[in-house]
């Protein structure tokens, strides 16, 4: 107590300091209405339809499709490739276009198959440009157009 009977008060820096320092390093908060900002925050939203739609995604969804493939350095014999589910797939998206309901996606992917004893190994690899609609909210795969998909053919031991 003071000589005139009141409590003292002593105000402790540091944790008025400690509170400054978190709020200024805090995130702004993000508000709903539009302003200066709104056209940068339509592009992101017009971009993340494409996000999506990744390699993952891309090796799922052609499972089961069937490309016309020739063989590299003879393009006069050409065969159907199926996707198979357990067949190793590796994708590279290359290009993207989208709007809100379509996109078109160029990637680079090689496949092959999982042959047995004695049976061939064809690996599959190249361009494909793969073409998707929006439905109920999700992607979905429509077309696959070979680009440069080609085959070779090797022997398994």
């Amino acid at each position: 107590m003071n000589g005139r009977g009141y409590p003292m008060f002593r105000i402790d820096p540091v944790p008025i300091v400690l509170f400054c320092a978190i709020a200024a390093c805090s995130p702004a908060p993000q508000s709903s209405a539009k302003g200066p900002s709104g056209p940068a925050i339509q592009t992101a939203d017009q971009n993340a339809p494409q996000a999506e739609i990744t390699a993952e995604k891309i090796a799922r969804d052609v499972v089961g499709r069937i490309v016309r493939v020739t063989e590299v350095g003879d393009d006069s014999s050409s065969t159907d490739w199926t996707f198979e589910v357990d067949e190793f797939k590796l994708v590279k998206i290359l290009e993207r276009e989208a709007t809100p309901t379509a996109a078109t996606i160029t990637v680079m992917m090689t496949t092959r198959n999982n042959p047995g004893p004695g049976e061939d190994a064809v690996q599959v690899s190249g361009k494909l440009r793969l073409h998707y609609l929006r439905k109920g909210g999700e992607w979905v795969l429509t077309t696959i157009e070979n680009l440069t998909f080609r085959y070779t053919i090797g022997i398994s031991t």
